[in-house]
This record gives structure tokens, sequence and C-alpha cells, in this order.
């Protein structure tokens, strides 16, 4: 997914991902070179720029003279980041930014890992009570099963939608009649695409 110019870059999430999960396996943060090698990076300058990034974005706080001083900051840990809007009506380019995160009861959102919040934009899915500006709880996972609620991306657009596929053709339904289903068949030259399933919905009032 695309991201912008404010937010952190999708490496540097994997970083704070890594140092979070890291911190809650072993009890203690990883040193710089166990994040290098866990994620494959080339040295572990590469690391520390990465580390600064998220120091500037308030999402990592780092422990003088310590090998093993990262911490994730209070707003950071424990919650589901949300990343943006999502269209619930024609797929718009996925705008990935990171908001912020909901620290909600983890009985309503289940684990954070692999999960995350969308921001709803448009109104293809009022028919599920899902409003614009909602905010979509949303598990992270490639597949669904037939009629659930899904983020799709269809080529470089993302969308949320009831998922139907079978064998001549993926359709991405909306619940609201006024929008027709998105329909993607062999031979098109679309890729489409799972990135979660829709778990909740949060809304502000």
């Amino acid at each position: 997914m695309a991201r912008g110019n404010g937010g952190p870059t999708d490496r540097q999430l994997k970083v704070l991902d890594f140092i979070q999960r890291h911190s809650r396996t072993t009890g203690a943060p990883p040193t710089v070179r166990e994040i290098a090698s866990a994620l494959g990076f080339a040295s572990t300058n590469a690391v520390a720029c990465h580390v600064d990034a998220l120091e500037r974005h308030g999402l990592l706080q780092r422990r003088p003279h310590s090998s093993r001083g990262l911490r994730a900051s209070e707003g950071a840990r424990g919650g589901v980041p949300i990343l943006g809007r999502i269209a619930a009506g024609q797929p718009i380019t996925a705008v990935e930014n990171l908001e912020g995160y909901l620290n909600a009861d983890p009985f309503l959102v289940g684990s954070a890992d692999g999960t995350f919040v969308l921001r709803v934009q448009g109104d293809s899915m009022t028919g599920d009570g899902i409003l614009p500006g909602d905010y979509l709880i949303v598990h992270s996972q490639p597949v669904a099963e037939r009629g659930r609620i899904v983020v799709a991306m269809v080529d470089d657009e993302a969308t949320v939608k009831h998922w139907q596929a079978d064998a001549d053709a993926v359709r991405l339904v909306a619940s609201n009649p006024a929008y027709p289903p998105i329909e993607i068949r062999p031979g098109d030259g679309k890729k489409v695409e799972v990135l979660g399933v829709v778990t909740g919905v949060f809304r502000k009032v």
C-alpha cells in the first residue's frame, strides 16, 4: 500500500513491530544487531537510521548507553495501529499513514498482532452499518470465506466490500444498492487480493 511522506515507512513499522514482539516474548528489547539479523538488514547502520526515525515520530524511546535500551513509546505499546483510510465506495488509491494507535479492550479487538484499523471513506457499506468516518478493525490475512467483509486490493487500489469468489470471477459486493458489484474475471489483467477481514467497527460519538 502507498504511504504518504508524513508517517513512518513500512520498514520502520516492521522494526517497531519486531522490537515490541521481541520484548514481549523474551522480556527484553532486542539489540540493533539482532534487529538487523532478524529483518535482513545489510548493516546495523540501516537499523540505526530507522530507529532514529521512529524516535522522531514519537513511537520509540531509547535509553542512552544501553545495547537493549529500545522501548516502544506509551502511545505505541500494545495498541492497534490506525493506518489511514479505506474506500467504502469505488476503490481509491490506498493511503496508509500511521495516524496513531487505538488502545481498545482486547476482548473487542483480540490480539494487536496482525490487527490494524482503517478509517472509512464512502457509503457503499451502509447496509452493514458501516458509515463514513467509522473505524474498521481488520485482521490481516490473505484469504476469506465467501460473504465476509474484507479489505481488498484491486491492482493498486483498496476497497472494503463483501468477498464473493468462485471459479469464474471474484466479486466485491457493496451493501448499499446504489453501488454495483466490482467484478474481476480471469483475463481481465487485474490483480485482486485480500488484505484482511473486518472483525469490528468503532464510531466516535
